[in-house]
């Protein structure tokens, strides 16, 4: 079927409404398909986006920190901590995908002048770029399959979102896997499409990634195969699939050849994420680590997205909308690429265990779900325009003020989300560059989850765990090793457990702390006195090293902690607390 935007043929049916004219030079450019910007203009614009994003976006998740930067910081420096996930036993987490990422860092890890946030730094904008080069792609395949309108939408919608701020240079497989499904997004909606391009992609994505992503394609594979079935036949077209997997298999073999190669035994990592996920059974499983209600999505999705999520999810009724009213009405592809978003959000939202991070797969697809919305949106105010009688001019003009005014509310709105994220909660990722005199043991008690990673400490300084409230199953260590060979990866670690049941031999006393971590809310009664005292208070034992401002969420009224505005606007509400570094008086005097 083919493909054709519906904007400018509302437009055509405006013009010819009023006086037959033929159809203007923009209609004609729609019609044959030419990206609005330039390729390296708009994939310059995503990578300025995403170096800001890679400079400044926070770490929410302790996930990216014990699973990913830790691991790649004990293969690239031999030291760091380790999740029960990287024990043989349970093998859910794959070598080969923190190998390649420590791979990366190489060459920069082996220069003197660079020390390790730099590395950090370096390998989050090394994601940054993946994911600005796949942004580009799909949003020139969107330009050319779909409409050039529709492609530029796609990126007026993207860029500027706090979503998509916080996703693009995270170091986590759903973000890699959203970067992949972006690329293999595009190759599908190429003519002709690459398939064998489209399958490596995705498997990449899948199975060095993360596998729930391949739901993401499914509704495009199988338009893509009901349309190569029709000219090929069915013979033909499994023929077809089946050349096109060579690549794929390729994938998977290198993916359980490494990782069995690591962890010393034949595994399969991704069928063991989706067996433990999944399967788990009732006593063990995600659901150990927090549930959420069922709307938890829709309202990160609106905190993120703001007035974008809410006009991707009314795509769907737009798009009946336009099947109902307009004469242009939508294309096979239209209606397909709608799907995902809505398949994903559906799927996930059913699952009690929760996180924003299993949506950065899913995010490119809301934005496409916005953008065609959008255009819709403007189909449709051309429309009444010609149906009141106005001329063409004023009801183009009126169609793309609506349009504009919704983008850039929208921006603004995301701008103003990120601004308040990343200086209410930056202090846990910048507190640690004022002061690179720290070593001995780190210690973490109620901070434990907001720890940046290694890379933010000196050499001879090591993260180490207090005990606090908290109950459940902390991290333990690697195995140091001062040779290339990294043991750590096949030698079953002690005492861990996929229940999440706490292990005391985690903890260290708080005698050998050298130095703590530790926030300090003022008007807070301490939850347990003996567990989470307030040691920033106890100046008898510890002297502060550098303290920075952190945000006290419980205190702060929801407007002001979920967006930045201007005093001239909105008097600030926030109330803040306090992050520091503190220094063990007892050992100094040792």
């Amino acid at each position: 079927m083919p493909l054709q935007s519906q904007a400018p043929l509302a437009e055509a049916a405006v013009q010819k409404t009023h006086n037959n004219t033929p159809v203007s030079d923009t209609v004609a450019k729609e019609k044959n398909k030419v990206p609005l910007l330039p390729y390296h203009i708009v994939l310059s614009i995503i990578f300025s986006a995403g170096l800001i994003s890679a400079a400044f976006a926070t770490i929410p998740d302790c996930d990216e920190v014990f699973n990913y930067w830790e691991p790649t910081h004990y293969l690239s420096y031999g030291n760091g901590l380790q999740t029960w996930e990287y024990s043989p036993v349970y093998a859910i987490r794959s070598w080969l995908y923190v190998g390649v990422h420590s791979l990366i860092t190489l060459p920069f890890s082996r220069v003197p002048s660079i020390n390790k946030s730099h590395i950090f730094l370096i390998l989050r904008t090394i994601l940054a770029g993946t994911a600005s080069v796949s942004q580009a792609e799909l949003y020139d395949a969107l330009s050319r399959s779909v409409s050039p309108t529709v492609g530029l939408l796609f990126i007026l919608i993207s860029v500027p979102s706090a979503g998509m701020f916080q996703a693009m240079p995270a170091y986590l497989p759903s973000s890699f896997a959203m970067y992949f499904v972006m690329f293999g997004m595009a190759e599908f909606l190429k003519t002709p499409a690459s398939l064998p391009r489209a399958l490596t992609y995705f498997s990449i994505a899948g199975f060095l990634g993360w596998p729930f992503c391949l739901a993401l394609v499914a509704p495009q594979f199988l338009l893509w195969a009901f349309e190569d079935g029709k000219a090929r036949g069915a013979i033909g077209l499994i023929q077809h699939v089946a050349r096109s997997t060579i690549s794929p298999l390729f994938v998977l073999a290198t993916v359980v050849g490494v990782d069995s190669l690591a962890y010393r035994k034949l595994v399969f990592v991704p069928l063991n994420i989706v067996l433990y996920n999944v399967f788990g059974g009732s006593d063990r499983g995600p659901d150990l680590y927090g549930t959420e209600p069922w709307w938890y999505y829709f309202a990160n999705l609106s905190l993120n997205f703001n007035l974008m999520a809410a006009v991707a999810f009314a795509s769907i009724f737009l798009l009946a909308l336009t099947l109902a009213i307009l004469p242009t009405g939508a294309t096979r592809q239209q209606v397909v690429l709608l799907l995902p978003f809505y398949l994903w959000l559906g799927v996930f939202s059913l699952q009690p265990h929760k996180e924003e991070r299993f949506m950065f797969p899913a995010y490119p697809a809301l934005c496409i779900n916005a953008a065609m919305s959008m255009n819709w949106v403007n189909d449709f105010v051309l429309f009444l325009g010609c149906k009141l009688k106005f001329k063409p001019k004023t009801a183009r003009a009126f169609g793309a003020s609506v349009v504009t005014v919704m983008l850039a509310t929208s921006a603004l709105i995301s701008t103003s989300r990120t601004i308040a994220v990343t200086t209410a909660y930056s202090a846990p990722k910048t507190i640690y560059r004022f002061d690179r005199s720290l070593s001995g043991n780190i210690c973490f008690g109620k901070e434990w989850y907001r720890f940046p990673s290694s890379y933010f400490l000196p050499v001879g300084a090591r993260p180490r765990f207090i005990k606090s409230a908290f109950a459940g199953l902390l991290p333990g260590t690697f195995a140091e090793a001062e040779t290339p060979f990294r043991d750590g990866t096949w030698k079953v670690p002690e005492n861990m457990n996929d229940l999440n049941r706490e292990d005391y031999s985690k903890y260290i006393p708080i005698e050998e702390c050298d130095y703590l971590v530790d926030s300090y809310f003022s008007g807070r009664e301490e939850h347990i006195e003996s567990l989470e005292p307030n040691y920033i208070l106890d100046l008898e034992n510890w002297d502060r090293v550098t303290c920075q401002k952190f945000l006290d969420a419980a205190r702060t009224p929801f407007l002001s902690r979920a967006l930045w505005l201007p005093d001239l606007v909105y008097r600030d509400r926030r109330v803040w607390g306090e992050y520091c570094i503190l220094r063990n008086k007892q050992k100094r005097r040792t």
